[in-house]
């Protein structure tokens, strides 16, 4: 009897696999070809997604040091350059400080004095020296003058180290009153002021104003995880702008490493010249670009139980 006759338990299980694993080829087969079509159809489109431009940096101005604000020398909307003035705090104690530090600084009686002094020890070593060579100097006269010497080297050494100490002393009180002086970190545009003239910085909140800087913007754009792979570093784009109705030529910045796990995108940057200062930042803005017509994924891959079994028919 025939086991393999298809009316017997066995020989119609073995039709059932055979039949199953060319439907799985064909499905395999189909889907290849689904999803090759789906990439020539979206290399044929543009990809659009809306976002946001926001400034290159955004700076917090604080000061470092604490104290009463005197004065606010810029308003919103100036355009300040990197370490121009500010603003200042209450530096009356700092101006005292550095005046009498200077005063002290340019003192030069005391090293004129031991100036003086090792001069005249130094003469007086040297005649007796040539004294005591002709046997008209006692011994202990000269012991007596080269150890006066020895003390006038020593005081001018100590007028000289005083003398650059207090330079020092000046340049640290310099340094204090500069500190009550706060500079803009960048250039760049203010756009809020935290204090007013009288107010008091404390550690905890010594932030005074806000700075953007604007000379370029940033476009920011939230790319579904699934359209990821047909974007690229270098992509040329362009972006339209709401406020201004203007269309920007760009290509793409970056690309995060990484999916939002809560809203299944990945953030996308673009740059935006703005050397005029006619863009804003914060204004709603819609990227086109033209997808890579190469995923970036492989196909979808032939199960291992079929490839094994087809190893098996060869």
């Amino acid at each position: 009897m025939n086991l393999l006759n298809h009316w017997t338990p066995l020989g119609f299980a073995m039709r059932q696999a055979c039949c199953f694993g060319m439907l799985m080829v064909c499905a395999v087969g189909a889907t290849e070809n689904t999803h090759a079509q789906a990439v020539r159809r979206s290399a044929q489109r543009m990809l659009v997604y809306d976002g946001f431009t926001e400034p290159d940096c955004d700076v917090m101005v604080a000061a470092v040091d604490v104290g009463l604000l005197r004065e606010m020398l810029v308003e919103v909307g100036d355009v300040v350059e990197q370490g121009q003035l500010i603003a200042s705090l209450d530096d009356d104690l700092q101006r005292s400080a550095v005046q009498i530090a200077r005063l002290q600084a340019e003192m030069k009686g005391n090293l004129d004095a031991t100036a003086a002094e090792l001069s005249l020890q130094q003469s007086r070593a040297v005649i007796l020296r040539e004294l005591q060579q002709k046997d008209m100097a006692r011994p202990d006269e000269l012991r007596r003058a080269e150890a006066d010497l020895e003390i006038s080297q020593a005081r001018d050494l100590t007028a000289r180290e005083q003398a650059a100490l207090r330079l020092l002393e000046l340049q640290r009180y310099e340094l204090q009153l500069e500190r009550r002086q706060i500079r803009s970190p960048k250039r760049g545009v203010i756009s809020h002021l935290y204090r007013e003239p009288g107010e008091y910085v404390s550690p905890s909140d010594a932030v005074i104003a806000r700075l953007l800087v604007i000379d370029k913007l940033i476009g920011v754009f939230n790319v579904p995880a699934e359209e990821i792979g047909m974007i690229r570093v270098g992509s040329p784009g362009r972006v339209y702008l709401r406020s201004t109705g203007s269309t920007i030529a760009t290509q793409i910045q970056s690309i995060a490493p990484d999916i939002d796990g809560e809203s299944g995108t990945v953030q996308i940057r673009v740059e935006l010249d703005n050397s005029s200062h006619s863009l804003r930042a914060g204004d709603r803005c819609t990227l086109s670009i033209s997808p890579d017509a190469q995923p970036s994924v492989s196909l979808v891959p032939t199960p291992a139980w079929l490839s094994n079994q087809e190893t098996r028919s060869r």
